[in-house]
């Protein structure tokens, strides 16, 4: 899984417990992601890590998901373009910006772990 090598911070071992509240496992630790899995539901998000040692909670959701059912998700910061990076695994790949193509999703950033268990709510 990766986590002897990438041990979690104190923030990302408490949304890890948010989301397993909501059904989320963590099934996955590399570098710059911990990718967390609904296992009835298929669900896979990542949270970026490279931005939790701010205390900004990013959420990668897959690039298929319908965004209009998250437009009224207080607290959150929906964007309107795609995060482009390496390892999450198990979103689609495209070319971005390279000569290789690169995985990516839509990075919501939440106020709070109520607004990210709210968001895990939705997407499960």
């Amino acid at each position: 899984m990766g986590i002897d090598r990438h041990p979690l911070s104190e923030l990302e071992r408490s949304l890890v417990t948010v989301a397993g509240e909501y059904g989320f496992q963590l099934t996955h630790v590399v570098k710059y992601y911990c990718e967390l899995e609904q296992p009835d539901r298929g669900v896979v998000v990542y949270l970026d890590r490279r931005r939790t040692p701010a205390n900004v909670i990013a959420v990668l959701i897959h690039p298929e998901t319908e965004l209009a059912r998250l437009f009224d998700l207080a607290g959150a910061t929906i964007p309107a373009d795609f995060r482009h990076g390496s390892n999450m695994r198990r979103f689609p790949k495209r070319l971005h910006t390279g000569k290789q193509p690169i995985t990516y999703g839509y990075a919501i950033e939440c106020d709070d772990s109520g607004v990210f268990g709210r968001l895990l709510d939705r997407l499960a």
